[in-house]
């Protein structure tokens, strides 16, 4: 959903990005209308974070499964761990590998509209294929928990059944207890009394611990320790204690029957059912693949050409100096909450940029530099409220939010050489930086008791360099379409590669990007 917002967030600032500078002109001379044809293929399944590389899904995966990335399972952890004298105890389903890769192609078509020779409008309208392939599976060698076979959802009608008879067994010898306490069984010895007392309180808290973890409708545990395990024996101890106090030093009878416990440890199927399963705590869709075909976000601005001195008749090289303001429309579809590992096509908020764009050459050497920012405007959204890190987050924790993403800083270096005055190859140098993002409920009761919004914003921002290189082929067009002279041939077309080389804040795709540009002009008016 990505909830996991640091994915997204990522995402959001790689596509963010410009396209590779072409060393043709960013503006269309006066009268002319241009179409940009732009293909864009971009595939990640590692991702940098804190100095390190790891898997693209490194969050959906574990060394010990359990409420390091489920957050309902600290519940589980607490009351077992309050169970068993052991307040540091976690569950644990074992060794969960995740991995996975996520491809975006953007397929774009633009229109570019000389007004005047220094003033050019343009839209781009983006088609953008996102796709998140995941592959999860559990080694439960180390595991001590599987599914809960009272569990509501995931347990059998035997188990619910068993674990009803235990808590009613379990009650009723307490009820006795406390009547043999208020008839003053045990009033002429003090010692005996103070241990039915504090048996009566620690009993009632114990039963009222597991009827919370194994049959309530709504808190019930989906996964608990297994008879063999550690915390499963020492759950049949502490029960078994209680029993034994009741029937050989305080003469209350009856209680014989145990904890349902599972037999079993959890396997992949557990998990899998664990998350998709339509009346379960998460609801979510399976976690096997995430694919969508939409419109992305669609970008206006216009561009304004202050110096022209570049590649004029007769030169080669110059200066050509430009600016751009963009307005970027949330036209694209948004990630679905219920849909752990989609990204959407779009950003879903408003987006403003201004950038600049500098040519500087002397006959078969030169770069272009380019620097902008980008204002990216909070937006409502509907997430589940966790952290990127805790990403089988329940249902009830779906929320409405306002997330304001941080603003994005970049700048681009492209140094070039000419095989001829047409074609040249250049490198590329990307470095861009997102600042922190920002979250809050849209409403004071949109609020979800306990839980902080801001955990979807992380804790920093984040940044990248990119590099890599290209090939671009620059016709006549730019200056040979004026008024008055022939055109040569009107097309222009670019290719280049790009890698995340190094990053640093929060996860950031180590993407590969492949861009294909191809724009030809059409002569309106002189």
């Amino acid at each position: 959903m990505h909830r996991f917002a640091g994915l997204l967030a990522a995402l959001s600032v790689v596509l963010t990005a410009r396209a590779p500078a072409q060393l043709a002109p960013a503006g269309a001379p006066k009268g002319t209308f241009r179409v940009d044809l732009r293909g864009m293929f971009a595939s990640a399944d590692r991702r940098l974070s804190g100095g390190t590389t790891e898997d693209y899904l490194a969050d959906f995966g574990s060394p010990a499964l359990g409420s390091d990335r489920i957050p309902l399972l600290r519940t589980t952890d607490a009351l077992v761990g309050a169970i068993i004298g052991q307040p540091g105890y976690r569950l644990n389903l074992g060794r969960q590998r995740a991995r996975g890769q996520f491809t975006v192609g953007t397929g774009t078509i633009g229109g570019a509209l000389g007004l005047t020779r220094r003033l050019t409008l343009f839209a781009n309208v983006p088609i953008v294929t996102t796709r998140v392939q995941a592959n999860l599976r559990l080694d439960s060698t180390a595991s001590d928990a599987g599914l809960n076979p009272a569990h509501p959802v995931f347990g059998t009608s035997s188990g619910q059944g068993q674990a009803a008879q235990f808590l009613q067994e379990f009650s009723a010898a307490l009820t006795a207890l406390s009547d043999s306490i208020g008839s003053g069984a045990y009033a002429g010895n003090p010692a005996l009394d103070a241990v039915a007392q504090a048996l009566l309180a620690r009993g009632t808290t114990i039963r009222d611990q597991l009827s919370l973890l194994s049959t309530d409708p709504t808190a019930a545990a989906p996964f608990l320790p297994t008879q063999g395990s550690s915390a499963g024996t020492a759950i049949q101890a502490v029960i078994a204690g209680v029993q034994d106090t009741l029937a050989n030093q305080l003469g209350v009878p009856g209680f014989s029957s145990v904890p349902v416990l599972p037999v079993s440890r959890a396997v992949d199927a557990d998990v899998q059912s664990f998350i998709s399963a339509p009346n379960g705590p998460l609801a979510a869709l399976p976690l096997f693949e995430a694919k969508i075909s939409r419109m992305g976000d669609m970008d206006v601005g216009a561009i304004y050409t202050v110096i022209d001195r570049f590649d004029r008749p007769g030169t080669t090289g110059g200066l050509r100096v430009s600016v751009q303001g963009l307005l970027r429309l949330p036209t694209g579809q948004r990630d679905d909450p219920n849909n752990l590992l989609d990204v959407g096509t779009g950003n879903g908020r408003y987006e403003a940029g201004l950038s600049g764009l500098a040519d500087l050459g002397r006959g078969r050497l030169g770069v272009r530099l380019s620097g902008g920012y980008l204002i990216r405007f909070s937006s409502f959204r509907v997430r589940r409220i966790t952290a990127s890190d805790q990403p089988y987050a329940e249902f009830s924790r779906l929320g409405n939010v306002r997330l304001n993403a941080g603003d994005v800083l970049d700048l681009g270096a492209r140094p070039f050489y000419r095989l001829s005055r047409n074609i040249a190859i250049h490198g590329v140098a990307d470095y861009w930086r997102a600042g922190k993002d920002a979250a809050r409920y849209e409403t004071s009761n949109d609020s979800l008791p306990g839980i902080d919004a801001g955990v979807l914003a992380g804790t920093q921002g984040r940044s990248a360099l990119l590099l890599g290189g290209g090939v671009t082929y620059v016709g006549r067009s730019a200056h040979e379409c004026e008024p008055g002279k022939k055109c040569g041939l009107p097309i222009e077309a670019s290719w280049s590669y790009t890698s995340v080389v190094s990053a640093t804040g929060q996860p950031v795709p180590k993407f590969r990007t492949t861009r294909l540009e191809i724009r030809w002009y059409q002569r309106i008016w002189r």
